[in-house]
């Protein structure tokens, strides 16, 4: 497999690997050509940086040498590391396209003064969000690189999220991921940037784009009846210290049996439901 940005597959573990691809992100900037796209278009990669980050974390890349998957073989791990190198390559092929084009053409790129303010806190709260899971790798020979036309950024984009799927089918872990995409939105809680980044990560990561939808929308819970122990909606671990989000929830027909007992709607931090 080819090198990247200096570093060679099988050379560096897993956990190595996904730090450098986090990192990655870090690099890219966009050619004037984008105009006012670009904000939209950054919003996009930061989408894929934070679904990246976010499957690292449920795992428990850093730390877990299973990943959460006991029965994991070495052949998984090398299709994992492989996956990620791929990453690596996608990025490393951007940046020597950055490099072909012509001191003839307008190379100049739009920085954060061009953004607008609100876009602006955004991409420094995913940036925020996306950086504290991962340990910066330093094995990077990399300096920042412009993407220049709307097609690489097309290609990257869907790269990455093609090898982002194949990632989280071979170590899996759906409930962690739940846990920690409601904790973004959470963390996320301005109206208008739910609004912005629901937009920006459709086909790029439906999980955050489906907590944004929820939200801003809240919970419908209609003849409900409850028997047993049931949480239903909003939960969130107890070291949660951010605000609450969403729109008003909607209770019709909700009804616990006599030994019943339900959490509906909203936890963000204290006893957990389930340890009574």
């Amino acid at each position: 497999m080819a090198e990247a940005f200096g570093i060679v597959a099988g050379t560096v573990s897993v956990a190595a690997a996904f730090s450098a691809c986090v990192d990655c992100f870090e690099y890219v900037q966009f050619g004037r050509h984008f105009g006012r796209d670009y904000q939209t278009d950054l919003l996009a990669l930061n989408c894929s940086r934070l679904r990246l980050s976010r499957w690292g974390q449920a795992v428990d890349i850093l730390n877990d040498p299973k990943m959460g998957r006991p029965d994991a073989t070495p052949e998984h791990f090398q299709t994992v590391k492989d996956r990620l190198h791929q990453i690596l390559v996608l990025f490393a092929d951007s940046a020597k396209i950055s490099q072909q084009y012509t001191t003839g053409e307008d190379l100049s790129v739009l920085s954060s003064d061009s953004m607008d303010s609100t876009f602006l806190a955004l991409n420094n709260k995913m940036r925020e969000l996306a950086i504290k899971r991962q340990k910066r790798s330093g094995i990077l020979k990399i300096t920042q690189w412009a993407l220049y036309r709307k097609s690489e950024f097309k290609n990257l984009i869907e790269g990455i999220s093609t090898l982002i799927d194949n990632i989280e089918k071979i170590f899996p872990a759906p409930q962690a991921q739940a846990t920690l995409v409601r904790q973004e939105a959470t963390e996320l809680h301005d109206r208008g940037h739910l609004e912005l980044i629901q937009n920006a990560a459709e086909g790029v990561d439906s999980l955050l784009q489906n907590a944004t939808k929820e939200a801003l929308s809240g919970h419908r819970y209609l003849n409900v009846l409850v028997k047993g122990k049931v949480q239903a909606g909003d939960a969130v671990s107890s070291d949660w210290h951010g605000k609450a989000v969403g729109a008003s929830h909607v209770y019709d027909g909700v009804i616990v049996d006599n030994d019943g007992k339900a959490l509906i709607g909203n936890k963000y931090g204290g006893k957990d439901f389930w340890d009574d």
